[in-house]
């Protein structure tokens, strides 16, 4: 149900320093990295973008292991140093506890990953301590996590056998126990959804909100929201978001409230992936270009993806509408609690095209 409410928070955008430039070039920014606040720096770390020409130019998709490190100096902003990690890595999923980015999945141009590894910026000595966690289960990319008190929640991803409805848990103040299993999700498995942790009024519970799933060329995004009550360790179905929604993030503010930023409702998505379907079965000629030029234009005019900000009431199980982002919607990029604002580092705003911006959100409301 689509709530009107009549008194709103009201959001107010920052943007803080740009990426930083890269061998002397602007930064083209980066999509699906780890992100998270760390002893009062904001970490960047890995994610991909096309340095060298985009999908439709025939651009090849690169992946880093650069963390990018910004500090806050008063009212000032700081790019302080660039760090490594120990491989090209993105799209896994990150949270923050104790002070530490925690890391798990990914993936690289060749292969997913399982581990798992906490970052934690030193300022003494500007650089990053490394702390190594249980594997997954399994490798996964484009999964979703949360963190509820020191328990770490990850659900969904893509693995080597397809998409998957998985929910684990590790215990991060006893990792040695390892991850345990839990309830699989009642709906259809997916991979870009958005996960957090939020109180129901009577308890700690995980929200799952919309996603996606691609089989054979095809992809559905979802509408559909999911309360995992941690205690009951059971599902339950909620009231739909209004439109199909994938790549955005959730993010929990307040007692009862659910911030969903953005996303990708699909439906270019869905034109571009059936040319490429009818390209792919033709032979080479007229047609197959006429598809592919098509295509192509489908991607290079990109309209961008949802600016609508959404609200979700644990309490009321009511969606509502906060606001419009007043700039091109960053997909593919968590957002990042960074004291009582919230940070949205970099990201993809069209197909291959990312951004260096770094925005930061504020409200006028301290009660959601």
């Amino acid at each position: 149900m689509l709530l009107s409410a009549s008194t709103q928070a009201q959001l107010r955008y920052t943007r803080l320093p740009d990426l930083p430039l890269v061998d002397g070039q602007p930064n083209p920014g980066v999509a699906g990295a780890f992100a998270g606040v760390s002893n009062g720096a904001l970490l960047i770390a890995g994610g991909a973008n096309f340095p060298s020409g985009f999908p439709w130019q025939g651009g090849k998709k690169v992946w880093h292991s650069t963390v990018y490190v910004l500090v806050r100096e008063g009212e000032a902003y700081r790019w302080q140093s660039t760090q490594q990690l120990d491989r090209p890595r993105g799209y896994g999923a990150s949270v923050v506890w104790n002070d530490q980015l925690i890391c798990a999945g990914g993936n690289d141009a060749d292969h997913r990953f399982a581990d798992v590894f906490g970052l934690r910026w030193n300022p003494s000595t500007a650089t990053l301590d490394r702390q190594t966690l249980p594997a997954l289960p399994m490798p996964l990319a484009n999964l979703a996590a949360a963190l509820s008190g020191n328990n770490l929640y990850v659900f969904g991803g893509e693995s080597g056998q397809g998409t998957e409805k998985s929910l684990f848990v590790l215990d991060l103040k006893t990792p040695a126990s390892g991850w345990q299993k839990l309830a699989d999700l009642p709906g259809p498995a997916r991979a870009y959804a958005g996960v957090s942790a939020q109180s129901n009024g009577a308890g700690q519970s995980l929200y799952m909100v919309g996603g996606r799933q691609t089989e054979n060329g095809r992809t559905t995004v979802y509408s559909d929201v999911y309360e995992y009550r941690i205690s009951q360790q059971k599902w339950y179905r909620l009231p739909d978001l209004p439109h199909p929604l994938a790549a955005h993030q959730a993010i929990a503010l307040g007692s009862h409230t659910l911030l969903v930023c953005g996303g990708d409702d699909g439906t270019r998505l869905q034109q571009i992936e059936a040319l490429s379907n009818q390209a792919n079965q033709l032979p080479d000629g007229a047609e197959k270009q006429k598809r592919t030029v098509e295509r192509n234009d489908l991607q290079i005019n990109h309209p961008g993806f949802i600016r609508t900000v959404w609200q979700f009431r644990t309490d009321t199980k009511k969606w509502s509408v906060v606001d419009t982002l007043p700039f091109p919607t960053p997909v593919t990029t968590p957002l990042v609690r960074w004291g009582t604002s919230i940070v949205i580092p970099s990201g993809e705003i069209t197909p291959g095209i990312r951004t260096p911006a770094i925005w930061k959100i504020d409200s006028n409301q301290s009660k959601y």
